[in-house]
């Protein structure tokens, strides 16, 4: 940066003139160029003004400033507020500024802390430490997220198929494994928090600006969730090979894959030529198949040479024949005060971490609206087919299961489904980075909005335009920031739960966050509170700042 002015800078209006024993020339016209301007400005910054804005605009406070210099500095009676190229002003301040300079000029250094001792590092080298450090925690969260998202993939898979995306004899596969041992259903809770620590990590470490507290302290925990998501997923691995191993499975796939194409050839043939309803058709169609299939397996044991009489056959066939059919028949006989119930405990079994800033009344209200839908229904339909099936040995033991052990098992197999599912993908995103977002929306949209009319008004008539304005560019988007980002997590719940409790899981996660934004911007309590804030931050800063002068 050249040390010298092109031109003078400070009040146009000039109220001295040239003094002829001093040698001094005709005076030039004041022009405040911007180079000229900031240049004036970190000449006062160096002669003492610690609280002038470096910025390239002259208005009167900075005009204020040089006459204070003037003043006090060369003992001016009558200072101009003008600082002109090479002349009294100028050479006085020349000295500070120049050492100033050059001070800044020094190889600049940190004061880092290693094993409880501090020490200075230049920049270069704390930079280039800082980059190693960085790209070593960097590597390791990639490598925990990407094995939890393995983890969460291979889970993934296993709900499809139950869900017989695969194929119904793999769902039926899937379905004994899991009621032989419950360690073989997906561990979803342990392997989400793995991603979610995981991907924290990631973003603090990120950042442009890294805080190595936070990292440190996230690092620990991420590490320590990763672990323990290890552990179950392991479990659970182990658990299906062991469970696979000792399961006999006498399904003959052919067999059981040929009735399944009966019952569905059947309900199709009774809706298309009786005009039957399809519920009444496949509890009808599933009722008949399984009579067929039940009366194959009770001839079968008698060619085998097996103990059969035909009033243990006859009882085995009616049982398994009903049973077929009320499964058949229960996704049309399913709502009502059932319905609120199972929402209720489904949502109260959802993982803590991920769903832990909604409340329960909120989260029962989502799961409601998301039963009435087709998926939801659907849902309701598959898993209250498996629980009516899962209660044969039961009944046949003599015993008929009571409505509590019913629904506990329908919210067992939904719960173990669910998070797979579209609905609880988007509301578990929503969830992770609401506050992240809507700190955002505040401090770069609301506020900002709100704000306009507080510069224009009593902040301009107490401390003038010019500074306010100044102010208002330099300082505002921090002190926006700082207010967002100050706000406790539980403000926004409730806007949240609000957003929750109007979907029904047919919103994206970024309608979601748009639904919540737009509350909080129709608020007018909330706006008038952040203001009020943001106003008694800059007064103070503005009061600090008009006493430095």
């Amino acid at each position: 940066m050249a040390l010298n002015l092109s031109a003078p800078v400070g009040d146009k209006n000039r109220i001295t003139k040239p003094d002829a024993k001093s040698g001094e020339g005709k005076f030039k016209p004041v022009k405040n160029a911007p180079a000229d301007v900031e240049l004036v400005r970190l000449m006062l910054k160096a002669n003492g003004f610690a609280n002038i804005a470096i910025s390239k605009k002259c208005d009167a406070g900075l005009i204020k400033d040089i006459r204070s210099f003037q003043k006090n500095a060369l003992g001016f009676k009558k200072p101009d507020g003008i600082v002109d190229p090479g002349m009294r002003t100028w050479k006085a301040g020349l000295a500070k500024l120049q050492a100033m300079i050059a001070n800044d000029q020094k190889v600049a250094v940190y004061e880092v802390k290693e094993e409880g001792k501090t020490k200075q590092v230049e920049v270069r080298e704390f930079e280039a430490k800082e980059k190693a450090l960085k790209h070593e925690i960097l590597s390791k969260a990639n490598m925990m997220l990407g094995q939890a998202e393995t983890w969460v993939d291979f889970c993934n898979d296993v709900e499809k198929t139950r869900q017989a995306e695969d194929g119904m004899m793999m769902a039926i596969a899937e379905f004994t494994m899991s009621t032989l041992n419950d360690d073989t259903d997906p561990p979803w809770t342990p392997i989400l928090n793995a991603r979610s620590e995981a991907g924290s990590l990631k973003a603090l470490v990120n950042r442009s600006k890294p805080d190595w507290a936070k990292i440190q302290k996230q690092d620990a925990k991420a590490t320590r969730v990763y672990n323990t998501g290890q552990k179950a997923f392991d479990k659970f691995i182990k658990a299906r090979i062991g469970t696979a191993s000792k399961a006999v499975f006498t399904l003959e796939v052919v067999r059981e894959t040929s009735f399944t194409v009966i019952e569905v050839y059947a309900t199709a043939r009774l809706v298309a030529t009786k005009g039957m309803n399809p519920v009444k058709a496949h509890a009808i169609a599933a009722a008949g198949t399984e009579a067929m299939k039940s009366s194959a397996g009770q001839y079968g044991e008698y060619l085998a040479g097996n103990k059969v009489t035909w009033e243990g056959a006859a009882k085995k066939v009616a049982l398994d024949t009903m049973f077929a059919g009320a499964a058949g028949a229960a996704g049309g006989k399913l709502g009502g005060a059932f319905l609120k119930g199972v929402a209720g405990k489904v949502a109260a079994q959802l993982p803590g971490k991920m769903f832990q800033t909604f409340s329960q009344k909120s989260l029962t209200v989502f799961m409601e609206k998301v039963f009435t839908t087709t998926i939801g229904q659907e849902m309701i339909k598959n898993a209250a087919k498996e629980a009516i099936m899962l209660f044969k040995p039961l009944v046949e033991k003599g015993r008929a299961p009571n409505q509590k052990e019913f629904t506990d098992a329908v919210v067992k197999i939904l719960s173990g489904g669910i998070m797979a599912s579209g609905p609880m993908k988007s509301v578990s995103q929503f969830g992770s980075n609401y506050v992240a977002n809507s700190q955002g929306f505040l401090a770069q949209k609301l506020i900002p909005r709100a704000m306009d009319s507080v510069w224009k008004g009593d902040l301009v008539k107490k401390y003038g335009a010019d500074a306010v304005e100044e102010f208002a560019k330099k300082h505002g988007p921090k002190i926006y920031a700082d207010i967002a980002e100050g706000l406790q997590d539980k403000v926004f719940v409730a806007y949240a739960n609000k957003a929750l409790e109007s979907s029904d899981g047919t919103q994206s996660a970024k309608v979601l966050q748009k639904t919540m934004e737009e509350a909080m911007r129709k608020d007018a309590k909330l706006r008038k509170e952040l203001t009020d804030m943001v106003e008694k931050q800059a007064e103070a800063k503005l009061k600090k700042l008009e006493k430095a002068k």
